[in-house]
C-alpha cells in the first residue's frame, strides 16, 4: 500500500491524512496532486495542460519544501519510476520533434509544402506548439521528481520522530 500525506489534493491508490509532523499545512488552493497529473494526462499538444504541469510541479515541491508533502518508500518508488519515465524520454521526443521542426524536404508540390509547414508550425512554430509543450512539462516533472525525494525525507523525519515519541512513552510507563 502506498502512504501519501498531504494537507491537500488526491492521488489515485493513495491515502491522504494529516501531516506526520506539526507543521501547519500551507495556505496555497488546489489539489496539487491531482492537479499536476491532470496535466500530464493531457500530453504536450495542449499548451495549458503543458503550463499546469510546470505550474503544479512547482506546487508539489513548494509542498514539500514546507513539509506538506511527505511519502513512504513505496509510494516514492513508484511516483519518481513514472517521472523518471517522461524525464529519460524526453531527450528523445524534443530530438524528434527538432527534426520535424525543420522544414522536411516532401516534394514540390503545393500539398507536399502545406504538409512541411503544418509539421513544423505543429513541432515549434509558435508558444502553442509541442516542443515548447514538452520543456513546459519538464520542468514541471523535474520539480516533482524534486518534490518527491524531498517528500521522502519529510516521511522518514516524522517517522524517526514518532519512534522515538514512542520509546521514551515506553520508558516513561516503564519506570512508572
Amino acid at each position: 500500500m502506498v502512504a501519501v500525506c498531504a494537507w491537500e489534493g488526491t492521488l489515485a491508490d493513495t491515502e491522504f491524512g494529516p501531516p506526520p509532523s506539526s507543521a501547519t499545512p500551507p495556505t496555497v488552493p488546489g489539489e496539487a496532486g491531482s492537479d499536476f497529473l491532470s496535466g500530464v494526462l493531457a500530453g504536450p499538444t495542449d499548451s495549458a495542460a503543458a503550463k499546469q504541469v510546470q505550474t503544479e510541479g512547482a506546487h508539489l515541491k513548494a509542498l514539500a519544501e514546507g513539509q506538506g508533502f511527505a511519502i513512504n518508500e513505496e509510494g516514492h518508488q513508484a511516483y519518481a519510476k513514472a517521472c523518471d519515465f517522461f524525464l529519460q524520454g524526453y531527450t528523445r521526443m524534443a530530438d524528434d520533434l527538432r527534426i520535424l521542426a525543420s522544414k522536411a524536404a516532401m516534394g514540390s508540390s503545393t500539398y507536399a509544402h502545406s504538409v512541411a509547414e503544418f509539421n513544423v508550425k505543429v513541432a515549434n512554430g509558435d508558444p502553442e506548439s509541442m516542443l515548447p509543450n514538452i520543456d513546459l512539462m519538464r520542468k514541471g516533472i523535474e520539480q516533482a521528481r524534486e518534490a518527491l525525494d524531498i517528500a521522502l525525507k519529510n516521511y522518514k523525519q516524522a517517522d524517526d520522530s514518532h519512534s522515538i515519541s514512542f520509546a521514551e512513552m515506553n520508558r516513561k510507563i516503564e519506570n512508572s
